[in-house]
């Protein structure tokens, strides 16, 4: 084969694992990986956690090898390492000059160089947003505090976040940016380890706070409490405060109201889904960030077969140029065919049949179809039939009241209900999110037979 970089290598392995695995372990496990290097015939990936290197080595580290020397047409190693650019060892809040401060919790989540505000495409769909976040970056603390963002998956909350922190330490000042779930753990480890006045004076010493996915916050009244006199502190001293979430404030009803009444005072900013213009323009500061030259036509027909998110249209692109780059060929319309043609076939075949998705659940719950539809209150039984109700809903595509009426004519704000209450758990319980992978996956699998 011709020589590669390991990015591309890589960017052509996730292209045939994402057409090989579900899409729920795909974007779990797989998604935000990269390529460290590619020597003698070993390659090595960065994971963003612990936890996925390790569940990539005992699970699905022979399809991994497989695929890599199926496209690299040579033997080759694969490696998994947690990345450094993810994941900070020791704990730290960044600072004007990057120097780590040792603190005594937790890990920070590191800034991705390539999320500024330069390199953010602002269109119709997310200027409001981008206006807010340049605001706290600019004028951090006086203008409009708190921001809160909000948006689906993979439209640029996140990159947002990071351009705030870049703009923020340029001007001088100490960021920490962390996630609600980090911060419920380092919250519960402080209070079990006696040291609460040590987690206090971390947020007491930070000139702008970034808070990703504060929805995580819900049904943890002690966090939110801890997390209410915090932010009190910080606004009222005159600090930057920004969150993201994949909701409004006032649609996070298992927050308390008083926290969601703060999240509300400062400027709120939701990103929607680009439109084509928008898309084209990301599509196009992507190649010229990659140095490539690609046909507007291919730009337009790229930009066409994603509408809803950000990440996937990316993902699809360094799809194509890792193809163009392993054969060599130039990039146009045939190889775009090429390139996503597992990817559309599988597409038409991912949305599962009731009957079929709700005799998964059963199985996977040791129960019956039946006993789901029907009205025992066994734990574990009530469990399942909520857990099926939710995926009814998302991976189905049924309504609410749709989904009542197969489930044993229930109403549909008793379907909602359910799904909230396990959406809520999975933040917290890591059995339930496992459940749930496992169940998508088997959906995928069922589907594709």
């Amino acid at each position: 084969m011709p020589t590669v970089a390991p990015r591309s290598l890589w960017q052509a392995v996730l292209g045939e694992l994402q057409v090989q695995i579900a899409r729920p372990s795909y974007e779990t496990f797989l998604r935000d990986t990269s390529a460290v290097s590619l020597e003698n015939h070993h390659l090595t990936i960065n994971t963003p956690s612990p936890f996925v290197a390790e569940y990539l080595r005992q699970k699905l580290y022979p399809l991994v090898k497989q695929t890599a020397e199926r496209v690299a047409r040579e033997p080759i190693e694969v490696s998994f390492q947690v990345a450094s650019e993810a994941y900070v060892d020791e704990p730290m809040v960044v600072t004007s000059a990057s120097t780590p401060l040792p603190r005594q919790f937790g890990r920070t989540l590191a800034l991705n160089q390539r999320y500024t505000f330069e390199t953010f495409i602002v269109g119709k769909s997310n200027q409001l947003a981008h206006a807010a976040a340049l605001a706290a970056a600019t004028y951090p603390g006086q203008k409009y505090n708190p921001v809160f963002l909000y948006s689906g998956v993979g439209l640029g909350k996140t990159h947002l976040l990071h351009a705030v922190a870049h703009r923020a330490l340029a001007h001088g000042l100490s960021v920490l940016y962390m996630s609600a779930e980090q911060f419920t753990n380092e919250f519960i480890n402080s209070i079990r380890e006696g040291r609460t006045a040590e987690f206090n004076a971390r947020f007491n010493e930070t000139d702008v706070l970034l808070m990703d996915d504060v929805y995580s916050l819900a049904g943890k009244d002690q966090t939110q409490e801890r997390f209410f006199h915090l932010f009190n502190e910080m606004h009222q001293s005159n600090r930057q405060i920004v969150l993201t979430s994949d909701r409004p404030a006032q649609a996070l009803t298992s927050l308390l109201d008083r926290l969601r009444s703060r999240f509300s005072m400062g400027l709120t900013g939701d990103i929607q889904t680009p439109d084509l213009e928008t898309r084209v323009a990301i599509l196009r500061s992507k190649a010229e960030q990659q140095q490539v030259s690609v046909p507007d036509d291919v730009l337009m027909m790229l930009a066409r077969k994603v509408q809803r998110s950000v990440r996937d249209l990316e993902g699809n692109f360094h799809r194509v140029l890792a193809l163009a780059e392993l054969t060599g060929r130039p990039i146009s319309k045939d190889l775009v065919v090429q390139a996503l043609a597992p990817l559309d076939a599988r597409q038409e075949r991912e949305i599962p049949a009731p009957e079929e998705l709700l005799g998964v659940v059963a199985r996977h719950y040791s129960a019956t179809p039946e006993a789901l539809r029907g009205p025992s209150r066994e734990k574990k039984v009530a469990l399942a039939r909520h857990v099926a109700m939710l995926l009814l809903h998302q991976e189905a595509g049924l309504t609410l009241s749709q989904v009542g009426r197969f489930m044993g004519g229930r109403d549909h704000s008793t379907v909602d209900h359910a799904c909230k209450k396990i959406e809520l758990l999975s933040n917290t319980e890591a059995g339930l999110r496992l459940d749930l992978v496992a169940l998508r996956e088997a959906l995928q699998k069922s589907s594709a037979a």
